[in-house]
């Protein structure tokens, strides 16, 4: 497989391709194949599970805080802007995916407006973020990479308020 078909959609998938949430040119978009035969495919609107039965649209770009790869496993899994949802999971055939990770996070970032951080005085790490949603309204998120005293969410509720302003989400 050359490297310019390596991660795209088999043609005889691409040409039947119908759901009402796709476009035309979402079957030339990049994509891969999971363990079991579905494909995952990077449309415009999110990422898409395509199987032999179905087209399952998971998520709109927006929604997703992040995703990874761990190599031993060969596992893609992709976490949520809400902690309260499990992650997706998906084991690929592919061993080499850094091409495909990197296109998949270029979907992702584009819905980041504007983000910064801030440490806790106990060194928990704080990220507020703008996002664009698929209709082009701008939200915030706050994420923390532990748990906050009063003072951390203080700090964390400070950060997100003062980004917000910055776009004009704040009056």
């Amino acid at each position: 497989m050359t490297s310019a078909t390596k991660f795209k959609l088999p043609k005889a998938i691409a040409s039947s391709l119908q759901a009402s949430f796709l476009t035309k040119a979402d079957s030339k978009r990049p994509a891969i194949e999971l363990e079991g035969g579905a494909w995952l495919l990077l449309a415009q609107l999110g990422p898409v599970v395509i199987s032999d039965e179905d087209v399952a649209f998971v998520a709109h770009w927006h929604e997703i805080q992040h995703a990874v790869w761990e190599a031993g496993s060969q596992m893609l899994i992709i976490r949520w802007v809400d902690p309260t949802r499990e992650p997706w999971h998906g084991v690929t055939l592919e061993d080499d995916v850094r091409r495909f990770m990197s296109q998949l996070e270029e979907f992702i970032e584009y819905t980041y407006i504007s983000t910064t951080s801030r440490k806790t005085a106990d060194g928990t790490w704080i990220r507020a973020s703008i996002r664009r949603s698929s209709n082009g309204n701008l939200f915030s998120t706050l994420t923390a990479g532990g748990d906050l005293d009063n003072e951390g969410e203080k700090l964390a509720f400070e950060l997100e308020r003062n980004l917000r302003e910055s776009v004009g989400l704040e009056r």
